[in-house]
């Protein structure tokens, strides 16, 4: 080691009780100590806890749309839709109430330049609900939009 017989002496004895703690500490979690079971009122009242301090985002309600759709026969075909906007901060609530007719104006516009039966579809409702947030994110400058929701939507 070092040639110097005490400072050996004092790095064994160091390593040798260093060792016998980590072994002690190893021992002791494993063979000894027993975590507490879970208690259901402990773990009810944390819920509850939990519950009261989370927030649900604030909902943006449109006014029900009725819109024309570009069908390719004699017969006139509309989209009935109800639509909330769910912002990522609820500050942006007021934003969409001061801009609900450039909302609804996008709305009817890409609505209106889809297919009835292509809107008739999952896909095409997933397409209508992204372009609708590309759309509105975009003329805001910011991401605004977190999700959009149809309560209401009727191809006929």
């Amino acid at each position: 080691m070092t040639g110097n017989k005490t400072l050996d002496t004092a790095l064994i004895g160091l390593l040798t009780l260093a060792s016998l703690a980590a072994l002690g500490v190893f021992t002791y979690t494993e063979m000894v100590y027993q975590r507490p079971l879970p208690s259901d009122k402990v773990e009810f009242e944390s819920l509850k806890k939990d519950t009261e301090t989370a927030v649900a985002p604030e909902v943006f309600k449109l006014d029900k749309l009725i819109v024309n759709l570009n069908s390719q026969g004699s017969r006139l075909r509309f989209l009935d839709v109800e639509i909330h906007l769910v912002p990522f901060k609820s500050q942006s609530v007021d934003v969409f109430e001061d801009q609900k007719a450039f909302i609804k104006d996008a709305i009817i516009d890409i609505s209106s330049n889809m297919a009835p039966d292509e809107l008739n579809t999952v896909a095409g409702k997933v397409l209508l609900e992204e372009r609708i947030r590309r759309r509105l994110n975009d003329y805001f400058g910011k991401s605004l939009i977190k999700e959009i929701f149809f309560s209401r939507f009727v191809v006929q």
